[in-house]
């Protein structure tokens, strides 16, 4: 059930012109619009990236997290998630480079945060993002202090 957020709070956490990261949990509880972090994650799409107010990066490696379900469910699921990626002008798909790979498994060898995750967090960095949006509470409590240049939003913690 989605939470009406702490709008104030957000906007300080999310600075206007803030490169944000998006991860599969933020996406999909946006797409998803009943989880108790939708409302947060609308904020982020509608209210950030969709106005202009922020850019955003998605790593293909959650392209293709957000795929699997789709073709699962047949090709209308896939088209209509493809037609989400490609609406916001202002998310930009980043490919897993060389260095976003390094990034990731020192990581993964520091903090033990899966691979997965790893890549989506090593991706924010590379690219110079400045906060990453998540709604995975599963990362490990090490990652803050090896990520120090970028800002760790977790959406569950803007439910009013």
């Amino acid at each position: 059930m989605a939470v009406t957020p702490d709008y104030r709070r957000l906007e300080v956490a999310v600075p206007a012109e803030a490169l944000i990261a998006l991860d599969a949990s933020t996406t999909l509880a946006y797409l998803a619009g009943t989880e108790a972090a939708s409302a947060a994650a609308t904020w982020i799409f509608d209210g950030c990236l969709a106005t202009g107010r922020n850019t955003g990066v998605l790593s293909t490696l959650t392209a293709a997290e957000l795929l699997v379900r789709p073709f699962r469910a047949g090709d209308a699921s896939v088209a209509s998630v493809e037609g989400f990626l490609r609406f916001f002008a202002s998310i930009r798909l980043a490919e897993v480079t060389y260095s976003v790979a390094r990034t990731a498994a020192r990581l993964r060898a520091v903090t033990g945060i899966s691979m997965p995750d790893a890549i989506v967090v090593g991706t924010a960095i590379e690219l110079g993002a400045d906060i990453i949006a998540t709604n995975d509470r599963g990362w490990p409590a090490g990652l803050a202090g090896e990520v120090r240049t970028l800002r760790i939003v977790q959406l569950g913690d803007f439910a009013a």
